[in-house]
This record gives structure tokens, C-alpha cells and sequence, in this order.
């Protein structure tokens, strides 16, 4: 937000150990408490070559 990307965003986190089934929803949680706007289309979308 600070240098206005509005672009699509990953998130991905190392952790072997951890579940995929509990770590997706707690990397989720800490993502949702960032300062970052909503997007207006899916991640796949941002990628279409349709307008």
C-alpha cells in the first residue's frame, strides 16, 4: 500500500513440520491482519489475458 502496488500477492510459509490443513488457516489469520486492501479478482485472474 505505501508505494501503491496493487498487484497480486503469495503467501507461503517453511515450516515441514506443520500440517498443511493447520498452517494454511493460521497463515490466513496473520496475512488478513495486514494493511492490505482486498483484491478484486482471484490470484489466477490477475494473470488472465481477457479484459
Amino acid at each position: 500500500n505505501t508505494i501503491g502496488y496493487d498487484g497480486p500477492i503469495s503467501v507461503e510459509w517453511e515450516d515441514a513440520g506443520m500440517d498443511r490443513l493447520l498452517g494454511a488457516p493460521e497463515a490466513l489469520e496473520f496475512v488478513r491482519r495486514l494493511a492490505f486492501d482486498a483484491p478484486d479478482a482471484a490470484f489466477d485472474a490477475a494473470f488472465s489475458t481477457q479484459s
